[in-house]
Order: C-alpha cells, then structure tokens, then sequence
C-alpha cells in the first residue's frame, strides 16, 4: 500500500524568495556608500528591491524544484 507523498508548496518557495530578495536589495541600497546619480535615493532604492526579489524569485523556484526532486527520489 503506498502513501501520498508529500509536496513542496512552490507558492511558498517563491514567495519566500520574493521576500528574502527584497530585504537584500533594500539592505543593499540603504547600506551603499555610492550616492546614486543618475537616480533620486528612492527610485535607486525601488530599483534594487524589485530586481533582487525577481532574483529571490528566481532562487526560490528552483530550491522547490530542487527539494521536489529529492523528494520524488526519496519516495521511489
């Protein structure tokens, strides 16, 4: 008799990510010592969260890939 197998919540991966990515990217402009130029502090500021969270994103989806496949590997 087999038993369901137990799935990772990719939503959750991801949105972790999202998160995790956009503290980074905040941290990381706020604590830069090169004055944005070309941008005002808030749009720099903008800029960076939104590219890290893509980015956190990104790493988020394929640690779910990941532990589903090590998941689907153990179950066999």
């Amino acid at each position: 008799m087999r038993t369901n197998a137990r799935y990772p919540n990719f939503v959750a991966f991801i949105g972790t990510g999202v998160i995790v990515g956009g503290i980074v990217g905040g941290l990381i402009s706020t604590l830069s010592d090169n004055p944005a130029t070309t941008f005002s502090e808030n749009s720099a500021l903008g800029y960076m969260v939104v590219t890290f969270a893509f980015l956190g994103a990104i790493l988020g989806a394929l640690a779910g890939v990941i532990a589903d496949i090590v998941i689907t590997r153990r179950d066999r």
